[in-house]
């Protein structure tokens, strides 16, 4: 009970937060290189509040009711709080790329205006010159495709979407060597396993 109560108050936090945005971060990301590295902090945050403590309690619970130890426990829930961030990052890059059988509109985020992680990692990397054209497109929130094409360009300029898909693997990996010893070896560890994969190599 405390597990679930702990996951509506931070899946509701993070709701609140990803509607609020992190536009009033901006004037300081524009100008400060220091603020701008905080960016992609703020995003992973209100995924972590979102998508990835939803699930890495439910992992938690269900290794509880299973009788895990402390460790297996711990080590799953954060496993899975790795998967919801993944899975946040990828969504977030596979909206710059055009889902498979266009299912999504392709730079839909750009159009609403959204700092995701890829424009928050841009914003590290970039030049001020073309922070500031890029968050002239994004906060426009405009529908041109022309504008939002630029914009595209302008993130693979700096290879963004490599970069993201980089640190979603990297923080999959991480917490998969740290789980990997805590569980036997069976068909239900490897087909965590391989979603973890197709996780990261989705295109839809």
């Amino acid at each position: 009970y405390d597990l679930y109560f702990e996951t509506m108050r931070a899946s509701h936090t993070g709701q609140a937060l990803d509607i609020q945005g992190l536009g009033y971060m901006m004037p300081g990301v524009l100008e400060d290189d220091t603020i701008a590295k905080l960016l992609p902090k703020r995003v992973i945050a209100i995924h972590r509040l979102k998508s990835a403590l939803p699930a890495g309690n439910l992992a938690r619970i269900g290794a509880l009711l299973g009788d895990g130890t402390s460790e297996q426990v711990e080590a799953l829930g954060e496993f899975f709080e790795a998967l919801g961030i993944s899975f946040q990052i990828i969504d977030d890059t596979l909206n710059l790329k055009g889902f498979k059988d266009k299912l999504k509109t392709k730079g839909e985020d750009i159009t609403a205006g959204k700092i995701t992680y890829p424009i928050a990692k841009a914003m590290t990397v970039m030049t001020k010159e073309d922070r500031q054209l890029l968050w002239n497109i994004v906060s426009a929130k405009t529908d041109d495709i022309p504008l939002i094409g630029q914009a595209i360009e302008l993130l693979e300029k700096y290879r963004i979407i490599e970069l993201c898909e980089k640190d979603a693997k990297r923080n999959l990996e991480h917490a998969w060597k740290h789980l990997d010893p805590l569980l036997p070896d069976s068909m239900v560890k490897l087909n965590l396993r391989a979603f973890s994969w197709f996780l990261l190599e989705r295109t839809y």
